[in-house]
């Protein structure tokens, strides 16, 4: 009651006070001194029942946020503890502190959903790379026992090269998870310039070039000359990407591999450079091809035999969202498949991402 009186003085103070003035200007106007004295009681106890019954109405509420404080083990579950409010300045207070619940709830759902995630890449990442470790081990006993027949050098450096892409495999499998984890702080690692695309794609060539090899993929490039602004990294490892899946599926005969740049509507509002990835190789049926970024999403050439873990192409969307890239995927199955990637030539446009 104390804490009442000292927030609300004003509300038992002044009705008193309007009490006094009106009697003082009785007593002036020779009216009886009974009638004096009953007014001042009306005035003195209608402002104390007002006072009282306003107090208990604000009492209830605030009991309620006095256990929540003590007992209260999260924000998210102050709403399950808490009645709605008879006045307004309670009211004010109720939907304050739901506004924060609820702001609360979502990040906890946000941060259990990307633990959750993160965890089942983890799983499914420990699995995929125990696969080349095994055959690398398998290929090393292999080597020892040609090494002790003679075998012929020929012979030897097949089994090299197949231990080589074993190994490449699992340093893939570790830059992805690498590249997975700096996704969810990109701003940490994130550095914004003026870069050759030619520049970009024959670094990322360079680094699957034994890959492409064993795929007997060949490279074609086309208007490369054109400069975006980005992060050359981070393109380079999406490129990367891109072109470890083209492998993967790849025809047995004549594949391709073609990056294509082109400007696209220069001097407009939505001036931009285009850059296409395409391959000529199985594509992906019309019924796969909008999911194709989902995380873990393998579709059905990942279910025909494809060492296939879904996270390729969705480490190549989430990074692209991140770095405010437009990206579209085109397929027709049996013919090709596509990756297209926009670079807004509009430099504000990466800082407002």
């Amino acid at each position: 009651m104390g804490r009442y009186l000292k927030s609300h003085s004003a509300v038992v103070l002044l009705p008193l006070l309007a009490t006094g003035l009106v009697c003082s200007v009785l007593l002036t106007t020779s009216v009886y001194v009974q009638i004096v004295v009953l007014v001042a009681l009306i005035g003195v106890a209608g402002t104390l029942i007002g006072a009282v019954s306003d107090w208990l109405r604000h009492r209830k509420f605030y009991r309620g946020l006095e256990r929540c404080a003590e007992h209260l083990e999260s924000v998210s579950w102050a709403m399950e503890m808490m009645e709605y409010p008879e006045d307004a300045e309670g009211e004010a207070v109720y939907d304050v502190i739901r506004a924060i619940a609820k702001a609360a709830n979502d990040e906890v759902a946000a941060y259990r959903r990307q633990t959750a995630n993160y965890r089942e890449y983890v799983e499914t990442w420990v699995h995929e790379a125990k696969t080349p470790l095994v055959a690398a081990y398998l290929m090393l006993e292999n080597l020892d026992d040609a090494l002790a027949n003679d075998v012929q050098p020929r012979e030897v450096h097949e089994k090299v090269d197949a231990l080589t892409e074993e190994v490449d495999r699992v340093e893939g499998y570790i830059e992805q998870a690498l590249y997975y984890a700096r996704s969810e702080s990109l701003d940490r690692d994130y550095v914004v310039r003026n870069v050759s695309l030619q520049s970009i794609v024959s670094s990322a060539l360079k680094r699957n070039a034994r890959a492409m090899i064993s795929a007997h993929m060949a490279p074609v490039c086309r208007g490369l000359e054109l400069e975006v602004f980005a992060d050359e990294k981070w393109v380079e490892f999406i490129l990367g990407q891109l072109i470890q899946n083209s492998v993967k599926y790849a025809r047995s005969e004549g594949a391709q591999l073609l990056f294509a740049a082109t400007r696209a509507n220069a001097g407009g509002t939505d001036d931009c450079v285009r850059l296409v990835v395409r391959d000529n190789g199985c594509g992906v049926p019309a019924a796969d091809l909008d999911r194709v970024f989902d995380r873990g999403f393998t579709g059905e050439n990942g279910r025909n035999g494809k060492r296939s873990t879904g996270i390729g192409l969705y480490l190549v969307k989430r990074l692209c969202d991140k770095m405010g890239l437009g990206i579209v995927a085109r397929s027709e199955h049996g013919e090709f498949f596509e990756v297209e990637i926009t670079f807004p030539t509009n430099h504000m446009h990466y800082f407002e991402s």
